[in-house]
């Protein structure tokens, strides 16, 4: 499987750890000179930035701008499975851009989410679990249910209730969650 990370720099740590890969970081990268394709043609994406409500950006450390959406929707995602440790997933245009982009699963959760930058625990436990699931042979739904089991099993209090809400929302979703957006 073919795995694209991508994380603030003070986030590394983790994803390494929980992504499986080296990550591109931010900084080095900002939009202002994001390369062309650099998003294209993974099986799985493991996003760790910062998200903010009605934002079409994500944001690396001292809010350097990482992301936008005109960059994700021009990326060939097409049957990808992607995975957002961000906050506000939903709540912003980002969610519209990674399904536009033809991501066939989106998995992340809404308002803020809890993660820490040098261990794998919070959001970061789903998107490690949902990786090796998939690695392993499993369709993304029953991954995802794995993944939410160990988070489950795993963190008690608020921590696990907010792993619990993340949620995955389907390409087959597209045109039922953003009516407006089809061609």
């Amino acid at each position: 499987m073919k795995v694209f990370a991508c994380c603030a720099k003070s986030f590394e740590p983790s994803v390494i750890r929980a992504a499986g890969v080296k990550p591109v970081t931010c900084p080095p990268l900002a939009l202002a000179d994001c390369p062309n394709g650099i998003l294209d043609g993974y099986d799985f994406y493991y996003f760790k930035l910062h998200g903010m409500q009605d934002q079409p950006y994500w944001y690396g450390d001292n809010w350097l701008t990482a992301l936008a959406t005109d960059t994700i929707i021009k990326a060939r995602m097409s049957g990808a499975v992607v995975f957002v440790a961000n906050c506000f997933l939903p709540e912003s245009p980002m969610l519209w851009a990674l399904l536009k982009a033809g991501a066939r699963a989106v998995v992340g959760g809404s308002g803020e989410n809890y993660a820490r930058p040098n261990t794998v625990d919070g959001a970061d436990l789903i998107g490690m679990w949902l990786r090796r699931g998939l690695s392993a042979g499993l369709r993304v739904e029953s991954a995802f249910k794995l993944a939410r089991s160990r988070a489950w099993l795993t963190f008690p209090g608020m921590v696990r209730d907010d792993m619990l809400q993340f949620r995955m929302w389907k390409q087959s979703d597209f045109a039922t969650l953003f009516p407006n957006s089809v061609s």
